[in-house]
């Protein structure tokens, strides 16, 4: 894994449109080819390479899906997620 320095650490929340699935999402993180852990049903923490913002990443994600399925919001981890990661608790798979 690369170190702290050469990436961020983002949470991507996906809001599926009703009566799509969340696999859109799933897709989306996979076509990106990121470091992610799923945490919860639409949520995923993710590494990118730095520099990076969460807003970048919104955006190539929502490029990723069609917006008749849903969209993604890319915000900063909680400090709980952040040192779940840090301390490895927290595993990644790409």
């Amino acid at each position: 894994m690369t170190s702290e320095d050469e990436t961020i650490l983002l949470k991507a929340i996906y809001t599926p449109v009703e009566g799509t699935s969340i696999e859109y999402a799933q897709g989306a993180i996979e076509k990106n080819d990121l470091l992610h852990h799923w945490i919860k049903p639409s949520v995923w923490l993710v590494l990118v390479d730095v520099p990076a913002s969460p807003e970048e990443w919104q955006q190539r994600l929502n490029n990723a899906v069609e917006p008749k399925h849903g969209a993604f919001r890319v915000v900063l981890p909680s400090a709980d997620e952040k040192e779940q990661v840090r301390s490895g608790t927290i595993a990644f798979q790409r």
